[in-house]
């Protein structure tokens, strides 16, 4: 309907965005994170908009009641960035106005929409983690039940502070609806202040690439782990075929990246070591030349994980955008301000304690972020791309984009049976894999298992530019769709 009404690639993101926190609450909302890929027709622009914890979080009072960071509740919430990246994006790639952007979803808030399948599972395990959060229950349940699937549904508040936003536009979320987030905060333990959304702003900030092969990928630099996912791209050089071998030796460049990305990656210029460096042709021979014939160790996890929402657009000018944005777990922190129907992401909880890391827990400071975006620079193109799920994510990335050089069809891509190395170091096949390369894989070391569901297998999203136009892929295990308008 944007793009159809002349809107750009960015409008049409905006516009999903902003309905997808409506009809997925599970994975995303207006209290998360955004980050983007946008290539205007000429040149790839990165935005981060995501928040800082609070300036007076109590960081001594945290380590001293917890081993490790919570999952939940006022300690993990961050100021959400979201809205704050619908305006960066809007102000520089938009062309409709912004309350029009808005519209679609505050019908969706205010008049309903049915619930899909893979949302309502979401919803209902959910339910039961958030069973004992009062706010929680009067905004996302009905007499104490998630949706169905199926079943229809309402978000009268949510609809009340999207008409803010298309009325007085998205600084409000910065300044008049911050008030409510703040005076909640205030009433019910957080440390959230006014003069934390006033100071927060999404930036623009330089992409990171890598060859593979004859194609340049790019991703987001810290505090993400983009930088993960090109790395293991970038170790594994182009050259995969598909055979068992090639999988074997993706999964190690997957456990090196992810070495690397742990290690060091944190608030924009606290990093360890910068994210160019990992991408340096001299790092990755280096870590190159540590594949071996069998499986190597794994590196210790931050113990993260998230649920997350991707979309790909693209416009008859030539400009695309892949665009991601998430509250974290699900419905985030567990803190929901009843009478905006916001739930406040948990992002605080990919902070350590550990004081020695450069992603130490710190006031007004950005945790590592797992959520990233992708583009795919080709002979014919530029193209969006992304797979959702925590620390699939990364995962996800290099089987996509190793299935699409192969010249796989984006559609099949999307829908191939997947692995994923794991926190504890085995490595998860998704049921049907084949068996000759679960069996090479057995040999070469790898211990296996093939009992996890789907849902920790990602989601992919892909709009493919080929020599005749765009061909789309929509990945079975989210409640997506590939459409054209």
């Amino acid at each position: 309907m944007v793009l159809s009404a002349g809107g750009t690639a960015c409008d049409a993101a905006i516009a999903v965005a902003a309905a997808l926190t409506v009809t997925e609450p599970t994975s995303n909302g207006l209290g998360g994170d955004l980050f983007a890929l946008v290539h205007d027709g000429r040149e790839v622009h990165a935005l981060a908009a995501n928040g800082a914890s609070p300036g007076a979080l109590p960081v001594d009072r945290i380590r001293a009641e917890h081993d490790r960071m919570p999952l939940y509740g006022w300690p993990t919430v961050t100021v959400p960035g979201q809205v704050s990246g619908w305006k960066a994006l809007h102000e520089r790639f938009g062309r409709m106005p912004f309350a029009e952007l808005m519209a679609p979803a505050i019908r969706l808030a205010r008049d309903g929409f049915v619930v899909g399948r893979v949302t309502a599972a979401a919803w209902e395990r959910a339910s039961r983690v958030f069973e004992s959060s009062p706010t929680w229950r009067a905004t996302f349940t009905v007499d104490g039940k998630a949706p169905a699937a199926g079943s229809r549904s309402w978000a009268p508040g949510h609809a009340r502070t999207l008409q803010v936003l298309a009325d007085d536009g998205p600084d409000a979320f910065y300044g008049a609806l911050a008030e409510p987030i703040v005076a909640f905060a205030q009433d019910t333990g957080g440390c959230l202040s006014l003069d934390d959304f006033a100071r927060h702003r999404a930036r623009f900030v330089t992409p990171l690439s890598v060859r593979f092969g004859r194609w340049r990928i790019f991703g987001m630099t810290a505090p993400t782990q983009g930088v993960c996912a090109l790395e293991a791209l970038g170790i594994i050089e182009g050259s995969d075929a598909g055979t068992p071998s090639d999988v074997h030796r993706a999964i190690e460049a997957v456990k090196l990246a992810f070495a690397d990305t742990y290690a060091t990656m944190a608030h924009p210029g606290r990093s360890r070591v910068s994210p160019e460096r990992l991408l340096d042709p001299k790092h990755l021979a280096a870590r190159r030349a540590q594949l071996a014939e069998h499986a190597g160790p794994s590196p210790a996890p931050p113990g993260i994980d998230g649920g997350t929402v991707l979309l790909c657009t693209a416009d008859d000018e030539g400009a695309v955008a892949s665009v991601i944005q998430s509250n974290f777990h699900g419905f985030g922190s567990g803190l929901v301000v009843p009478e905006l129907g916001i739930a406040l992401q948990n992002r605080g909880a990919g902070f350590t304690l550990d004081s020695r890391h450069p992603n130490a827990i710190g006031a007004g400071k950005q945790p590592f972020h797992t959520i990233l975006p992708g583009l795919a620079q080709t002979g014919h193109g530029v193209s969006p791309f992304g797979c959702m799920g925590g620390q699939m994510q990364p995962q996800g990335h290099v089987q996509l984009v190793t299935a699409l050089a192969r010249g796989v069809h984006p559609q099949a891509a999307t829908d191939a049976l997947r692995w994923r190395w794991l926190d504890d170091g085995a490595v998860a096949l998704e049921r049907g894999f084949p068996a000759e390369v679960a069996s090479e894989l057995a040999r070469r070391g790898h211990a296996l298992k093939t009992d996890v569901e789907a849902i920790h297998f990602g989601g992919a999203q892909v709009l493919w530019r080929t020599e005749r136009g765009f061909v789309g892929g929509s990945d079975h295990r989210k409640d997506g769709a590939a459409l054209e308008t």
